[in-house]
């Protein structure tokens, strides 16, 4: 049991929008944290389900839930935002109403926050299916790679101040509010990453996820959000237009021009280097980039016309010590003979 244990308040932020499949488990799993001193808020986005409900049994056993309703259905990032400015603890969290908190995760991330002396601590965390069966283990990470996507994802911990210096997360984001939230704090804050499993995340058809990949609105909200997002990061940095699609390509799951970027490739790596120049390892900004830029190849470039680009150009995209080999031979063989 951490030594740390009554010292720091934190706030675990719980917005729930119809919510009652998962939400007596996510609850459960944070009262079972071995780190006892915390405030669960409850912002419950206009539900129409049981879900207030059930936020109101757990309510009566323990004084640390509070629970605020929205008139209307806000959407995520306002309801976060709503559950912020509630929260009394000096470290915050939150969590959506169908994952997981494993019981050890208030107290492992706080210890390595105050350990660490950083504003942001996140670590890896298990994918499960609906019936809370494993799938994989997410690895997450390294903060260098947050311009690639989200490096962060669902298992975090952060100061107050870093909420409160940033105005919170985008309203205008939904469905990108996270990511957003960590490119922005990513330039004023340190990140540790902590090589831990310590969170449950749940894939299944009415997650929000799911949403953007099947639903046709969601979808295309999603797309606009997303150039909005990096257009702003390519003003602010005076980024080219190449390195500005690049990422809109990547992001998007798009076929990146492998040319185009060969071409331009000393511009976009310097535009790429503008975005927290001082706090990042630049080695590993570019090898994000390369690790990028080596998927496109063996999924999008896969022709003899884009292999001889890139052994003239950047033969570090087939040949970096650290990529397979057998794979990059597969891939000569591929371009040469199809």
């Amino acid at each position: 049991m951490s030594a740390l244990k009554d010292s720091n308040l934190i706030s675990i932020i719980l917005p729930v929008h119809n919510g009652q499949a998962f939400l007596e488990d996510v609850i459960a799993s944070i009262f079972s944290q071995s780190y006892s001193n915390f405030e669960l808020i409850i912002v419950n986005d206009c539900s129409n389900d049981n879900s207030l409900s059930i936020a109101e049994k757990f309510a009566k056993k323990d004084d640390r839930i509070i629970i605020v309703s929205n008139n209307d259905n806000k959407k995520l990032p306002s309801s976060l935002n709503i559950g912020h400015k509630q929260a009394k603890g000096e470290f915050i969290t939150w969590t959506s109403d169908d994952n997981i908190l494993k019981p050890n995760f208030l107290e492992k991330l706080i210890d390595s926050l105050l350990k660490n002396q950083v504003d942001v601590v996140y670590s890896n965390y298990d994918v499960i299916n609906e019936k809370g069966s494993l799938k994989r283990i997410h690895t997450t990470g390294p903060i260098e790679h947050i311009l690639y996507g989200n490096k962060i994802g669902a298992s975090f911990l952060y100061k107050k101040e870093v909420f409160q210096e940033l105005n919170g997360y985008d309203e205008s984001l939904f469905l990108l509010e996270d990511y957003d939230f960590w490119l922005r704090a990513s330039i004023k804050f340190n990140f540790h990453h902590l090589e831990e499993n310590l969170y449950q995340y749940r894939l299944h058809t009415d997650s929000l996820t799911s949403n953007i990949q099947y639903n046709g609105e969601e979808k295309i909200k999603h797309r606009q959000g997303v150039i909005t997002m990096f257009k702003k990061n390519a003003d602010e940095f005076s980024w080219n237009n190449n390195t500005l699609n690049l990422l809109l390509d990547s992001f998007l799951g798009e076929k990146i021009d492998i040319s185009k970027y060969l071409n331009e490739k000393k511009v976009i790596k310097k535009d790429l280097l503008k975005f927290n120049s001082k706090g990042f390892d630049d080695t590993k900004v570019i090898f994000g980039l390369q690790l990028l830029l080596r998927n496109q190849l063996m999924t999008n470039n896969c022709d003899f016309k884009s292999l001889i680009e890139v052994l003239k150009k950047e033969r570090q995209l087939l040949f970096h010590s650290s990529f397979s080999k057998k794979t990059t031979i597969n891939y000569i063989l591929k371009s040469v003979f199809l």
